[in-house]
């Protein structure tokens, strides 16, 4: 049975005073702006792309809530609020600066910051949305910590020139970075720490079955988001000093770029907690997600080859340019297009058949639920929303039993399981051991102890109750 569960009531007004608040951060920046001030901070287009997210984040957060996801709905609600506190920054820094408040300076650098807690905030919610267990994933504690710290580092540490050289009010091109070595090694940690999540979610994925690898591909596509939004800032700065791009243009476009990655991660986290695990669906993910890195690999050697001081004429960058875009675009296209198919790939028809795997583990350090081979009907998707763990009589099992072997006959690998139940891969190995040893499994037979223990369970979960 399917148990729907009530929003946290804090959330349910989450967007009408998202939307407010939104609203009038966007209003008192055209204000700014039509007087003058403010620069590219103030421009219409950045201000509504941070206003827009941070609304759509809070439904997301609502529905996450009713879902029965209320930790992956948290933290859209910390990620619509931190959209909304990078707005309001933006507001109380530009009206210091045009009016000359003593307190400009350190407006102006924390404003400055205000970009980085919405990265982790995005991975986060699109990580915790395909988690069933109640404790924080170690990952989660070091993603929020390196980048909380990046944060205040950050604000600390930079602090704009005044009155900015001249530059347009608030596009601080001249800072001053104390202790820099410091402030170097905290933000190439805070880049890695980004990578965290991706990798974990996507070596989960790929190594388990069913609907479970689609949902957690699908939340690994979304924290992938983050990254390539620094990446894309980092382009930016690329195409400003060889490229001579205009600064104010590419600081709206990081903008909308930091708004689109919240929105897209919001919306996965939805997808990933309902288990739409829809072939359609999961190819958009996975194809804007690899496209999007496509873009930026074409956009940065682009740059770098049509930069002033590049040898090349504009013949050769134009020819250059176009093929690496069919090369890298149309790879990209293939490879997307493989990937999905295999995060949606349904069981074959003789999916029952016991099969002895070819080279899988048989005991309990297989890649997949069923081995390399063998493939079994999936269970219904365990979550929240699941009544309970499933049948309670399955040979005496714990709770915490009955939950890998739910998550087991979804599916899901070691790995997959770990990442759902929010425990260490070693912790998964002694459970499944506990679990063969309690339903008499021994190795050996036409089948492995993995495919035997998921029939097991779904058999019980068939009958009854």
């Amino acid at each position: 049975m399917t148990a729907v569960a009530r929003p946290v009531p804090a959330l349910r007004s989450l967007p009408v005073l998202t939307a407010a608040t939104a609203t009038l951060g966007v209003v008192a920046l055209a204000v700014l702006g039509a007087a003058g001030h403010g620069g590219f901070a103030s421009d219409p287009v950045g201000a509504m792309a941070l206003a827009t997210a941070a609304v759509v984040t809070a439904l997301a957060a609502l529905r996450l809530s009713r879902s029965g996801h209320r930790a992956a709905g948290r933290l859209a609600a910390g990620l619509a609020a931190s959209l909304l506190a990078y707005l309001a920054l933006a507001v109380v820094a530009v009206a210091a600066v045009a009016a000359g408040n003593p307190w400009a300076g350190p407006a102006v650098a924390a404003w400055n910051s205000a970009w980085i807690p919405p990265l982790a905030l995005l991975q986060l919610t699109a990580s915790a949305a395909v988690r069933t267990g109640a404790a924080v994933p170690w990952a989660h504690r070091l993603v929020g910590l390196t980048l909380g710290v990046a944060t205040l580092v950050n604000a600390l540490l930079t602090t704009a020139t005044e009155p900015f050289a001249g530059v347009p009010t608030i596009a601080a091109e001249s800072w001053r970075t104390a202790l820099a070595p410091a402030g170097a090694a905290v933000t190439l940690l805070a880049a890695a720490a980004l990578f965290l999540l991706p990798v974990t979610l996507w070596r989960a994925a790929l190594g388990s079955h069913h609907a479970v690898r689609a949902r957690l591909g699908v939340a690994a596509a979304a924290t992938t988001a983050a990254p390539l939004t620094v990446v894309f800032c980092l382009l930016l700065a690329v195409a400003r000093a060889p490229g001579d791009v205009e600064p104010s243009l590419g600081s709206v476009a990081f903008l909308v770029a930091l708004a689109g990655a919240a929105v897209f991660a919001g919306a996965c986290a939805v997808t990933a907690a309902r288990g739409a695990t829809e072939p359609r669906r999961v190819g958009t993910v996975v194809r804007g997600v690899g496209l999007a890195a496509a873009a930026l690999l074409v956009v940065g050697v682009g740059t770098l080859v049509a930069a002033p001081g590049s040898s090349l004429g504009p013949t050769s960058v134009a020819l250059v340019v176009s093929a690496l875009t069919v090369a890298v675009g149309g790879g990209a296209w293939a490879g997307t297009g493989r990937l999905s198919t295999l995060l949606t790939a349904a069981p074959p028809a003789s999916a029952t058949a016991p099969v002895t795997p070819r080279g899988g583990a048989e005991g309990t350090n297989g890649g997949g639920a069923a081995g390399t081979t063998n493939v079994i009907e999936p269970a219904a998707p365990a979550g929240p929303a699941m009544d309970d763990a499933g049948p309670a009589s399955v040979g005496g099992l714990t709770a915490r039993e009955r939950e890998v072997l739910a998550a087991l006959a979804e599916g899901a690998s070691n790995a997959g399981i770990a990442a759902q139940l929010v425990v260490s891969e070693r912790t998964v190995d002694a459970h499944l051991r506990a679990i063969f040893v309690k339903l008499d499994l021994t190795p050996g037979g036409a089948t492995n102890r993995r495919v035997r223990a998921a029939r097991i369970w779904l058999e019980h979960a068939r009958q009854p109750r």
